[in-house]
């Protein structure tokens, strides 16, 4: 079975945990609720260490649907 890890969401003035089953997913599901353009992420990973990341709102497809 898949383990949810914790991710939590640093935005200034405001701290948010989320459980999804990657960053990719916990970024998206923390984006539709804030209006910040950047945030910083800290999770645990599966073999204990834990990681830090500034990471740019909004993250998707913002190239492929540029493109047309």
């Amino acid at each position: 079975m898949a383990k949810m890890r914790t991710f939590t969401f640093y935005d200034g003035e405001e701290t948010k945990t989320v459980e999804a089953l990657g960053y990719r997913r916990a970024v998206k599901s923390f984006q539709n609720n804030t209006k910040s353009k950047e945030v910083r992420v800290e999770w645990e990973a599966k073999k204990g260490g834990i990681y830090e990341k500034q990471q740019i709102l909004p993250l998707g497809r913002e190239k492929k649907l540029g493109k047309w």
